[in-house]
C-alpha cells in the first residue's frame, strides 16, 4: 500500500513538471480527477459494507445452528 502511495505521489510530481498546461490548470484537473476516484471509492465501500453485513448475519445464523445441534447431541 505504501508503494502505491509513493508511486502515485511521484507520478503527480513528474506530471506537474512536464505538463503542457499551466500549473494552475494542471492542478485543477488533478484535483478533479482525485475527487472522481474518491467518489468511486466511497460508492464501492458501501457495496463492500453491505456484503460484509450479509456475511456476518449468515455466519451468526450458522454458528447459532451448530451450537444448537451440539447442545442437542450433548444433552441426548
Amino acid at each position: 500500500m505504501n508503494k502505491i502511495i509513493v508511486s502515485l505521489l511521484a507520478g503527480i510530481a513528474i506530471g506537474l513538471l512536464v505538463a503542457p498546461a499551466k500549473g494552475s490548470e494542471t492542478w485543477r484537473r488533478l484535483v478533479d480527477g482525485l475527487d472522481e476516484y474518491k467518489d468511486k471509492a466511497i460508492e464501492g465501500s458501501e457495496d463492500v459494507y453491505e456484503s460484509g453485513k450479509h456475511l456476518m448475519k449468515e455466519g451468526k445464523s450458522n454458528v447459532k445452528s451448530e451450537t444448537t445441534d451440539l447442545q442437542d447431541r450433548i444433552l441426548s
